[in-house]
């Protein structure tokens, strides 16, 4: 009897399994599968915008619709598309490279992927940002390259494109600079200080790019400034050294964590050291290193921080004949919390924050570190700098 039970119980999960199993494609399966296309959009109205179009329209009756979508061939002739859901009425084409007319249609699909007739309007968008940005673009001279800056008033993704001449006579790719920034200022460097002819142009993420714009400039000569002349320079107001680590510990070419770093006893924020380059020289940049280890991001390394320059610093420690060259932020590249540390950010902190000093700062000796603000916060008491180089012509 036992097993009669047994054995019913078992055909029964057996036909259980293969209802399962014969279903299952049933399920995975689209729930609606036809031939029938949707009714197409109706009376469809574009916006110009910069590099784009905006088309609102009416959507068709059609419990089965799921997207409209939109193409149009570019100008290189590759087919650009867009889609839209069914719960909005309006979508935005980019991509456009000019302001010429482009026939744009647009189709509804349902769920069974079925498109409706086209709907063919022409449309014309306003000027791509790549050429406001293009027409903004100023070239000049800098320390071993040039100096590019420029306005990107829509805030727009784009690739700033250097080029430079070659031996040859060919323009040859320097470097590409991907940014959004409003105001775009930065340098290229490398180049030895002899006449060279420059390019720079503006792409975007279609491949839409200006004309190259040219200049025919001679970088300024520039090299590392020679750590063995730097020497400690007391001043009244400057922060006392904690833990026997002294200043001169930042020009001794050791990046570390722990021993081989500048550490002010605990005087509150802000703080500063002062010392000297042993040479006057015009300062193109400079590199700061943290203290390595599980310190980056983190307790005294500075957060934000002034770099003053002086030829004739004042006896008193004030800031008197004092020029500030640059004012820094360190940025964490993660933004994760404090102790919590990425590759990205550890990379980050090995490789140096570099900051540029401004073409028309004046030529200093004398250095003054002027801390603002630590990692642990507003309420940091101590700071510490593994290493710093700088760069710039001492002749």
């Amino acid at each position: 009897m036992n097993v009669m039970k047994n054995n019913k119980w078992y055909v029964l999960a057996t036909l259980f399994c293969v209802m399962i199993l014969g279903c299952k494609e049933d399920i995975l399966a689209p729930l609606e599968k036809d031939t029938v296309a949707p009714p197409p959009i109706s009376n469809p109205v574009s916006e110009r915008m910069a590099g784009a179009v905006k088309v609102s329209y009416n959507l068709p009756s059609d419990a089965d619709l799921m997207y409209v979508v939109a193409e149009y061939t570019n100008k290189y002739g590759k087919v650009i598309s867009v889609k839209a859901s069914s719960y909005t009425n309006a979508l935005t084409v980019d991509g456009f490279a000019d302001t010429a007319s482009y026939s744009l249609n647009l189709y509804a699909v349902d769920k069974s992927e079925n498109r409706s007739a086209p709907v063919t309007i022409k449309v014309k968008a306003l000027e791509p940002p790549i050429f406001a940005v293009r027409r903004s673009l100023a070239l000049v001279t800098d320390f071993g390259g040039i100096n590019i800056s420029f306005a990107n008033p829509t805030e727009a993704n784009i690739a700033v494109v250097v080029t430079y001449k070659d031996s040859l006579g060919n323009f040859a790719t320097r470097e590409t600079i991907y940014t959004k920034s409003k105001n775009g200022l930065f340098s290229s460097r490398g180049f030895p200080s002899k006449e060279t002819v420059f390019g720079v142009y503006i792409r975007d993420r279609w491949d839409n790019r200006t004309d190259t714009a040219k200049a025919t400039l001679t970088p300024i000569f520039e090299k590392q400034l020679d750590k063995s002349k730097f020497k400690v320079l007391t001043l009244p107001t400057d922060a006392p050294v904690g833990w026997s680590l002294p200043i001169s510990n930042l020009w001794n070419n050791v990046i570390s964590a722990e021993g081989n770093m500048w550490h002010t006893t605990d005087v509150g924020m802000p703080c500063q050291v002062t010392f000297d380059l042993g040479v006057t020289a015009k300062i193109s940049r400079f590199t700061l290193w943290q203290r390595q280890g599980v310190w980056i991001y983190n307790h005294g390394n500075p957060k934000r921080y002034e770099i003053w320059g002086s030829t004739n610093p004042a006896s008193d420690g004030s800031y008197t004949n004092w020029t500030k060259l640059a004012s820094c932020v360190s940025i964490k590249p993660s933004a994760q919390p404090i102790g919590s540390n990425s590759n990205e950010d550890v990379a980050a902190a090995a490789r140096g924050e570099e900051t540029n000093v401004p073409l028309d700062a004046p030529p200093v000796r004398y250095i003054r570190i002027k801390v603002l603000e630590t990692w642990i916060g507003p309420g940091g008491q101590a700071a510490h700098v593994s290493e710093m180089t700088f760069y710039g012509n001492d002749k």
